[in-house]
C-alpha cells in the first residue's frame, strides 16, 4: 500500500466510526473520530501537493505551502493548466453571492478549514440533534462567516472523502500522462 492509499484508507476507517446521526452524550468520541478523519484526509492532500510539486518543480521540496500557492504557480498551459483546473474544482474558496454562500467547488477547502480548526481546539458544535460547522472567508479587506449544519455527520464527511478520492484520481491521471 502506498502512502496516499494508506492516508485515504485510514481516513475511511475513522469515517466509518462517525455515525449518521448526532449522538447524545458522545461528543468526545465524535470529536476524536472527526479529528482522525480530518487528519488523515488532509495528509492525503499533502501527498498530492508534493507529487504535483515533484512533477512540475513548482516549489522547493522541503517548503511547506498551501494548495492555493501551488495552484497560482502552475502555468496556464498543458498538464499544469489541467491540474490547476482540477485544484480549482475542489479547493475554491466559497463565494458570497448576495445573501447566500456558494460552496459548490469547495469541499476540500472546507475539509482543510475544519482540519485547521481541529488543530487549534475542538471543532464540534452540537445543538440538539444538529452539528454545526463555522467557516471564515477572507476576501481582500472583507471577512465573511458562514455556518453549515447537518444532522448526519457521516454523510457530511463522506461527501468530502468522495471528493478527495476523485481529486486524487484526476490529479494522478494528469501526472501519469506527462
Amino acid at each position: 500500500m502506498d502512502e496516499l492509499e494508506f492516508k485515504i484508507k485510514t481516513a475511511a476507517k475513522f469515517l466509518a466510526k462517525i455515525p449518521d446521526f448526532v449522538p447524545a452524550r458522545q461528543e468526545q468520541e465524535l470529536e476524536e473520530n472527526t479529528q482522525g478523519f480530518l487528519f488523515f484526509a488532509s495528509g492525503g492532500i499533502e501527498i498530492v501537493k508534493r507529487s504535483i510539486n515533484d512533477k512540475f518543480g513548482i516549489f522547493d521540496r522541503k517548503n511547506v505551502f498551501y494548495i492555493h500557492g501551488l495552484r497560482k504557480n502552475l502555468s496556464d498551459k498543458g498538464a499544469q493548466k489541467r491540474a490547476k483546473t482540477i485544484i480549482s474544482n475542489y479547493f475554491s474558496t466559497p463565494r458570497q453571492l448576495k445573501s447566500r454562500i456558494d460552496v459548490s467547488k469547495s469541499s476540500l477547502w472546507r475539509l482543510q478549514s475544519l482540519r485547521n480548526q481541529a488543530m487549534h481546539g475542538n471543532m464540534i458544535n452540537i445543538h440538539g440533534k444538529t452539528m454545526t460547522f463555522s467557516y471564515t472567508i477572507h476576501q481582500g479587506q472583507n471577512t465573511y462567516y458562514f455556518v453549515q449544519k447537518t444532522q448526519n455527520p457521516h454523510r457530511y464527511f463522506t461527501h468530502m472523502l468522495d471528493n478527495l478520492e476523485k481529486f486524487t484520481t484526476q490529479i494522478d491521471a494528469i501526472l501519469q500522462s506527462t
